[in-house]
């Protein structure tokens, strides 16, 4: 697997340079709209995921190197294990990069009187660094959901049709799901209660230890049982 994982990131080295740097450009205008530096690592994070999943399968369609791949000393078992390997490290460097961004930011903002007040707003807090941690968290939950959804159709259908059908599939998953269930008076009053007692909870030390383990936890737990349908899925694939 380590040779496939290899592979997998020297393909995607130009891609993820490409991705960082658009990550980048659009965590600083979300940043200055909302005049924090916290989405950083959070907004990264997500893209990095997300479109790491669609653009790490691009390449499988391109001049037959899914193909040519399996002629190497890699079995198709490795194919798919590095492909998620190298999805949740580009999700990692985007929390990286967006949590160094951010730190910078708001040791500057410490340091120096910047103009229009925005020293208040963006110097260094522990309430602020522990936000941070909990919307990145929250965004390693989000894209890991999307890529555990995207990449098992890639797998299947192979670039060019998996783009046809992803639109219809993230709709009805993300959007028309939600509304149903909406509608259903599943997610009533109860619901709503609960999830506000957890972000209370969440809001104390231990709370926000646990439930950023928790969260953790469930996109590790949604990636690896999206791996092994992406393992079925591709095993019985002719290439």
């Amino acid at each position: 697997m380590k040779r496939a994982y290899l592979m997998e990131m020297n393909v995607l080295r130009g891609y993820a340079t490409s991705l960082l740097a658009t990550g980048f450009l659009v965590t600083v205008l979300v940043g200055v709209g909302m005049k924090t530096a916290i989405v950083a690592p959070a907004v990264l994070t997500s893209m990095c995921f997300m479109m790491g999943a669609i653009g790490s399968s691009v390449y499988d369609d391109q001049n037959g190197w899914g193909s040519y791949r399996l002629t190497l000393p890699v079995s198709k078992r490795d194919v798919v294990l590095s492909r998620y390997a190298a999805i949740a490290t580009l999700g990692l460097i985007g929390s990286a990069v967006g949590f160094a961004a951010s730190l910078a930011v708001m040791g500057l903002a410490s340091a120096v009187e910047l103009p229009g007040g925005l020293s208040e707003l963006l110097a260094f807090s522990g309430e602020r660094v522990a936000g941070m941690a909990f919307a990145t968290a929250a965004c390693v939950l989000i894209g890991s959901a999307v890529a555990s959804v995207v990449t098992p159709v890639y797998f299947k259908f192979g670039q060019t049709k998996a783009t046809q059908l992803l639109p219809t599939v993230t709709v009805g998953l993300f959007v028309v799901a939600p509304m149903l269930l909406g509608n259903s008076g599943i997610l009533g009053g109860g619901a709503f209660g609960l999830v506000a007692g957890l972000l209370t909870f969440a809001e104390t030390p231990v709370g926000l230890a646990a439930s950023m383990a928790a969260l953790l936890a469930a996109s590790l737990l949604m990636l690896a049982a999206s791996a092994a349908v992406s393992l079925g899925l591709y095993g019985r694939r002719e290439l």
